[in-house]
């Protein structure tokens, strides 16, 4: 100990090259007392060989403003490594209320780079914010211009909307209505006899045999197994070969349909960004338009 602090005294006015290879020479003899190594090489690293006290104690005398500002130099690391900025935004890495009343709140108020972000993520908001910035920037007009423009551009996407809807409006009230008539055909005594008489014509057992809902199922189920178990399973095997289509990058009719739509929309806006166009043309709903936010 004696030594560092005779060797600290002795170039108290040389300069931090010299005063940190001095260190480091008593660090190294430290070093080789305290892990018993009589004949230490002079040009072995005191960084491999130190013990961690010796590593305390020449920290310490080398370097005392560490020591002094020990505190506020962990706190500012720790802030560092958070990315926590200590402006007029944060305040010990929480918000402060005047940042908080500069949160948007509107896609309108977003950056280009928020509403490209959220556009690709699939929001209609974001698409159509795309598209109205985009006119703008192509017309040169403002906001509530370019919003109009927008407005035409939806209407012109949902031209012949209805047509596209068709098969999907079919699909759904067929299988509703299939759905609910297999119960009356399968367990309700009249609706099963008329449907024996018209399309069946075998004979049913007797009528104290018909007595209930679950008898009556039963005398029902000898003709309308076939008929379901194979509507079921035809079902299954489209599901399956859908699913197939998909995994091969093949498009089902809905997916055409739409990329259908979406070029269409390109071709009667050419000035404005395709993508765009195509991302809104593609997300827009056949039923009814999205209730988009401002």
């Amino acid at each position: 100990m004696s030594l560092i602090f005779a060797r600290s005294k002795a170039v108290g006015v040389a300069t931090s090259t010299r005063l940190l290879a001095a260190n480091l020479r008593a660090f190294q003899t430290l070093s080789a007392r305290d892990n018993g190594e009589k004949n230490a090489s002079p040009m072995a690293s005191p960084i491999q060989t130190a013990p961690t006290s010796s590593l305390a104690i020449v920290s310490k005398l080398a370097y005392p403003s560490c020591r002094r500002n020990g505190k506020q130099s962990v706190a500012q690391a720790k802030r560092s490594m958070a990315g926590v900025p200590d402006g007029q935004n944060f305040r010990d890495g929480k918000p402060t209320l005047e940042y908080a009343k500069k949160m948007t709140k509107t896609f309108a108020s977003m950056s280009n780079d928020q509403i490209l972000h959220f556009a690709e993520m699939g929001v209609p908001e974001a698409c159509r914010e795309c598209i109205v910035r985009d006119v703008m920037s192509v017309d040169q007009v403002e906001y509530d211009e370019a919003m109009k423009v927008f407005e035409e551009i939806a209407k012109t996407n949902r031209e012949g909307m209805f047509i596209h809807a068709l098969p999907f409006y079919f699909g759904c009230g067929a299988s509703v209505t299939l759905g609910y008539a297999s119960i009356p055909l399968v367990f309700e005594l009249r609706t099963v006899e008329w449907f024996n008489e018209k399309f069946v014509t075998t004979e049913l057992p007797p009528v104290q045999d018909l007595e209930t809902w679950l008898e009556v199922g039963s005398a029902s189920w000898g003709w309308m197994e076939p008929v379901l178990g194979q509507l079921s399973f035809f079902l299954l095997t489209m599901q399956f070969a859908r699913s197939q289509m998909q995994n091969l990058g093949i498009r089902p009719f809905s997916n055409w349909m739409q990329s259908r739509r979406a070029e269409r929309l390109v071709q009667s806006y050419p000035q404005y960004d395709a993508e765009f166009l195509a991302n809104y043309s593609k997300l827009d709903r056949l039923a009814k338009p999205h209730r988009m936010v401002s």
